[in-house]
Order: structure tokens, then sequence, then C-alpha cells
């Protein structure tokens, strides 16, 4: 018992590091394999007065009768007036377990679906219990998802690796949340369930906590920041178009890059990191065009393709109103979402190679 007094207190010291700026005053833990996790926390949890709900997916007599342990740590969470734990709960339905209910975080560690390694099917998981969260989460609350490295896409450095992932912060977006922050996470707990078996499994050497949240205003670092892009091909003015900007303007200078901010809504950052021009040789137009590469990210509210692609839409249609615009370059959809840091790596082959005639 003194040795389990000690572990619990180790987790808890760890669980309190992490409390957020906002009200934390009901959290709710879903898929918690054999309740380890939330006893781990719930005397922590108790002593600051938060309410702790504890769920599975498992009936309570499936649940008892797989995890050896099932029964202890129930009736360790119980312990407590303020927590209780619930079965039959389906973390990607979570409304309909709580109605009218909303918690200020709401967390899943290291989810998986019950069959083999399968990123369409974890995705699916993933992008379910995202958007049943928002139903049941609090306006300033927090949903904290602990992944295995390289899961979630933020570590991705290129565009393969983000592919390969299960790129946790596009199907947030999706559902209208930000990824606010990853963390390095230290698994303190036992973890105990593995393919819906009592059974344990690893997690690498580095997992990391993704925190999702709903825009409030406040910017999230670069790293975090969903972006996408797009070429803008804008054609220089001849000596016969009454244009007000000069070709050095649009070239070298910053008209193109007003005008976008103009029509991008605030939260979005624009970013036009590369630009070429091209001859009329090259092109077969009138005079040179200037290629832009166009960069939307991410930083106060959520970036989707959808909402990326209305932005490259309007654009065209404001700079088309006061500069030509190459007309077979118009209309393209926007790339797929990628995490800022993917930019990078390579961006100067990927430009050169995606803008020739």
């Amino acid at each position: 018992m003194a040795m389990f007094s000690f572990f619990l207190l180790i987790t808890a010291l760890n669980y309190s590091l992490s409390l957020t700026r906002a009200p934390l005053r009901k959290v709710l833990v879903c898929g918690d394999g054999d309740l380890s996790y939330s006893a781990s926390i719930a005397c922590s949890l108790a002593d600051k007065g938060i309410s702790l709900v504890a769920s599975v997916l498992e009936d309570r007599e499936k649940h008892q009768s797989v995890y050896e342990k099932s029964r202890t740590h129930y009736e360790h969470i119980s312990s407590w007036e303020n927590h209780k734990v619930k079965f039959n709960v389906d973390a990607t339905k979570l409304a309909s377990s709580f109605q009218n209910t909303k918690f200020d975080r709401i967390e899943f560690n290291f989810p998986h679906w019950r069959g083999k390694t399968n990123h369409k099917r974890n995705r699916e998981l993933l992008s379910d219990f995202l958007m049943s969260a928002t139903d049941v989460l609090s306006p300033e609350g927090e949903v904290h998802i602990a992944l295995c490295e390289g899961q979630g896409g933020v570590s991705a450095t290129t565009s393969e690796e983000f592919r390969q992932s299960w790129k946790a912060a596009q199907f947030a977006a999706d559902h209208g949340l930000l990824l606010k922050s990853v963390l390095p996470y230290e698994v303190r707990y036992n973890l105990s369930s593995h393919r819906g078996v009592d059974r344990g499994f690893r997690v690498g050497e580095y997992p990391e906590l993704y925190i999702f949240g709903f825009p409030n205003g406040t910017g999230v670092e670069e790293r975090c920041q969903l972006c996408c892009r797009h070429e803008l091909h804008v054609s220089l003015p001849d000596t016969d178009d009454n244009c007000e900007f000069s070709e050095d303007d649009i070239a070298h200078g910053n008209v193109i890059q007003n005008i976008i901010r103009s029509v991008v809504p605030d939260g979005i950052n624009v970013d036009v990191p590369m630009r070429r021009v091209l001859s009329s040789e090259e092109t077969g137009c009138d005079t040179n065009t200037v290629v832009f590469l166009v960069v939307y990210c991410g930083e106060k509210i959520p970036l989707t393709r959808a909402s990326a692609d209305k932005y490259r839409s309007n654009v065209e249609y404001e700079v088309g109103k006061q500069l030509r615009l190459r007309a077979n370059r118009m209309g393209r959809l926007v790339s797929r979402p990628f995490h800022f840091p993917v930019l990078q790596p390579g961006l100067l082959l990927w430009f050169s190679s995606h803008n020739e005639t």
C-alpha cells in the first residue's frame, strides 16, 4: 500500500504541473484501459476540488473479467465523493453518455483501434473522438491526447513523414479545434490495454501530449500551425496597361502581400516566402510573369483545406481586379494541410519544379 501511495504521489505531481490557466473543475478520462491512469490522478484532483469521471468502453462485468486490477481501481476512484467511474462510454459518441454536461478537460491516452496497426482506422478513431469531444467540452476547455512519437504529425520534417502520421491537428481543425501545444509526455502509470486485453504496450522513447482547444484569440507557436499553399501567377503590366503599380513594385515590393492580407481574416498568418520571375518566352504570355508562393497558416483560428481554398479564391478575385493573372493558373485547389516545419525542407526544389509552363 505504501508503494502504491508513492506511485500515486509522483503521478499526481506530474499531473499538477500540466494544469492549465483556464479554470479546471471537471475532468473526463476516456478509454482508460484498466482505469490505472484515472486511479493515479484521483487523489491529486480531489485535493484540488476537481471532479473526475473515468470512462471505459466495456460494461462493468466485461471490464472486470478482462482486467485484473479493474475492481481495485474502480473502488479507489469511487472512494472520493466527487469522482466516479462510468462504463459503456463510447469516446466517439460522448454526447450520448453525458447529456447537458460540459468538461473542462477531456483526456484520451494513446487511442488505438482494436485491430492491427492501421492508419486509416486510427485516423477515423481520432477524428471521431475529436468531433465527439467538442459536444461536451466547455468553451475554455482543452482536449488532451497522448500519442506515440511521430503519430500526431507535429514532429514531421518532410511531407512523407507527415503523410504517414495520424494528422491530429488536421482532424481537430475539421471540427473547429486548434492545436494549442505539444509537450513531452512521461508515462507514470500502468499501460494495461493492448487491443482490448490486459497487456502492456510500448509507446516509444518520446511520447507526446497534444493539447487542443477552441480558438480564443491567442496565437500558437509555428510548429503547431497547419498551413496550406498555392501559387499566384501575376502578369507584369506592359506599357499600354493603365496600372498604378510598377514592375518593381509587383516583382520585388509588398504589393501582392498587402492585397492578400486585406482579404484573409485575422488569425490566419500569410507568408509569401518565395517568388520567381518567368519570361514571356517561358510562359507564352505577352509579358513576363511573377509567380508567388502563397502560404496560409492557422495561427489563431483553425485552418482547413476548404477554408484555405476559399482564401485562395478571394485572393485571386481581389488581385485580379487590380492586376492581370495568368488565366490557366487560376482556380487550382490549394495543397493539402501540413505543419509549418514541413514547408522548409526542399521548398526551393518544390517551387522551382511546380511553376514551369
